[in-house]
C-alpha cells in the first residue's frame, strides 16, 4: 500500500536527514521521498515539504506494527485462546495507529509522537 503525500514546502525546515528506526530507509526519487521497511518494501511516498518528524513518526508506527505481528507469529500459536486474542488485538491497534498516522500526514496535520516508545523485540 503506498500513500502519496503532497504538501507545500515549509520554509523553516532544513533539508537534513531523518532519524529513522533501525533498517528503515528514506530514498529520494526526484523531489519525492520514499519510505522503505527494512525488508525493502515501499510503504509511503512523501512529496516536498513533508515534515521530517512526520516521516519519522510514520516509520515508528510501522515499526510498532511489524513488532506486534512478529510477537503474534512467535508466541500466538502456542498460547491459550485468551492470549491469542490479546496478540490479535495488539496487531489491530498497531495497524490502526499506523494508518491514522499516514492519514494525518496526508491531511497536512502535525503528527505528534505516540506515548509509548518503541516496543522491545
Amino acid at each position: 500500500m503506498i500513500f502519496w503525500v503532497q504538501m507545500h514546502r515549509l520554509l523553516h525546515e532544513e533539508d537534513e536527514g531523518v532519524e529513522l528506526p533501525t533498517g528503515y530507509e528514506l530514498d529520494a526519487a526526484g523531489t519525492n521521498l520514499l519510505l522503505k521497511r527494512p525488508s525493502g518494501f515501499l510503504i509511503a511516498a512523501f512529496g516536498e515539504g513533508v515534515s521530517k518528524d512526520s516521516i519519522r513518526h510514520v516509520a515508528e508506527a510501522d515499526e510498532r506494527y511489524l513488532r506486534a505481528i512478529q510477537r503474534q507469529e512467535e508466541f500466538g500459536s502456542a498460547a491459550d485462546s485468551e492470549t491469542v486474542l490479546m496478540f490479535a488485538a495488539e496487531v489491530r491497534e498497531a495497524r490502526t495507529e499506523f494508518l491514522l498516522m499516514l492519514e494525518a500526514v496526508y491531511r497536512g496535520e502535525d503528527v505528534p509522537p505516540t506515548d509509548d516508545g518503541p516496543l522491545a523485540s
